[in-house]
Formats: structure tokens, sequence, C-alpha cells
């Protein structure tokens, strides 16, 4: 059974996170990109692979508007980036909910600008779409709620116990362990477009019996080295033709048995 991440592998929520982000870091409620400096969204988007747990995605913005009016073009390398958010004052599990609630309002005051600030990503969404035998289930960092009203805005049927969430400050991890509490000795392959995500499930989970496999998406939020550095630790580089091929031979397996 396949396991997908759910931003960066399925969605296309750069827009929207850049946008929660902002307003959480300035107590704002803008709707628009346009009402944000450019340069800050562009230094923004192009650290957003930095970004694991969605609540040090405040601590990036607050960096960002500190630094977009001179250093626009700045990539932070790893230490950089480990290093602004070892200095956090305030939780991760709080900065987290923070990104929810902030979302929340931005959804209770405009549902259908909030959703048009998404994209699924094709022809991969489709093929979920349209292949009800495909079975498979989400594992993600973001909010159950936003996650299922996304699914469904988009066309995608999935019951919401099948979406594991990052609700109460659940990690990854965490959700994993549950995944192979309820499904036994399943072999899984987990697809998500974050190596730092892959590298702490690897290590967190015991994979000495390989019913994990972990994939990286190569269409995602990924950095310049990304790709790479999962080729070193032995994680498959897939695309999305790549992994609509692995979906059919996991289907027809299953068929056959």
């Amino acid at each position: 059974m396949l396991i997908f991440d759910f931003d960066g592998v399925l969605i296309n929520s750069l827009d929207e996170v850049t946008l929660t982000a902002y307003n959480t870091t300035t107590g704002k409620l803008v709707t628009s990109l346009a009402d944000l400096p450019a340069a800050l969204i562009d230094l923004f988007q192009h650290n957003r692979y930095h970004v694991q747990s969605i609540g040090d995605a405040i601590l990036l913005m607050g960096w960002g508007l500190n630094n977009y009016r001179n250093r626009s073009e700045k990539i932070l390398d790893p230490h950089e980036y480990d290093t602004l958010i070892s200095d956090a004052a305030v939780s991760i599990a709080d900065r987290t909910n923070r990104i929810y609630e902030t979302r929340r309002q931005f959804i209770a005051k405009d549902l259908e600008c909030w959703l048009a600030l998404h994209q699924p990503y094709q022809p991969l969404w489709d093929q979920l779409v349209r292949r009800e035998k495909y079975e498979f289930v989400i594992l993600t960092n973001k909010n159950r709620d936003a996650t299922l009203r996304l699914c469904r805005h988009f066309g995608l049927g999935i019951n919401a116990v099948d979406v594991y969430s990052g609700d109460q400050g659940t990690s990854k991890v965490e959700n994993m362990h549950q995944l192979q509490k309820r499904f036994g000795g399943q072999l899984f392959g987990f697809i998500d477009d974050s190596v730092k995500n892959l590298r702490e499930l690897e290590n967190s989970l015991n994979l000495g019996d390989q019913r994990i496999r972990l994939l990286l998406a190569s269409w995602g939020y990924t950095g310049p080295l990304d790709e790479k550095t999962a080729q070193e630790y032995g994680y498959p580089v897939l695309n999305q033709k790549d992994l609509i091929s692995l979906l059919d031979q996991e289907t027809l397996s299953a068929e056959k048995s």
C-alpha cells in the first residue's frame, strides 16, 4: 500500500502557506499575495523546502520579513536554517497551533479565496480521482480539516479515517506507528518531498525488515541537493509517472492475491 504526504506531493499549497505564515507572523489576515512584497514572497518560497514542521514556517517568515529588502535572493544553507529554528522561544507545538488557527480564520473569512490558492499536482491527482480501486492513505503535517476540504473540493474521495494529520501536534513518526498497528505486517511505500522527513522516519522506526519503503517525490518543495542526498541514502527518486506506474503495480498485485 502507498502512503502519500499531502503538501508538495498531492497538492501545491505554496502560495497558501506563504500567506498563512505571513498572517500568523504579523497578526494580519490578508487573503491575496498581492498584499505582500514580491521580494518577500520570493525569499520565503525559495527557502520553503527547509521547513519540516509547519510551525517553523513562522520563523522562516520572520527571517524573511527582516531580510527581503536587501537579501531577497538568499538561500539559507542547512546549518543557517537549523540555527534559525533552534533559537525559537515558543514551542513547535504552539507555533503549529497558531498556523492552524490562522488558517481556520482565513477559511472562515473567505473560503473560495483560500481554496483558489491551491492546485493539485497533475497527472497524479486525476489518476487517484479516476481510479477508485487504488488503496492509499494520506500522512501529513497539515491539519485534518484543511486536508479534507481540499480533497473534497478537488474531487478526491477519501475517508477521514484514512487521513493521518498533524492535529494535536502528532508527528509523522507517531502517525506511522498508528498505521503499522492498523495494517499489521503490510508492506508500505511512503512518498514525501522532504528528505528530512524520510530521514526522521528511517531513524525513528524499525526498518530492518524493510516493511516501509521510503521514496522522494521529485516535483514537490525540494531543495537543490535533495535528489542527490536522497539517492545517497538509498531513497528512490520518483516523478509522477513513476508513481502512477507503482500504483498500477500495487493494484494489480492486490487483485491477483
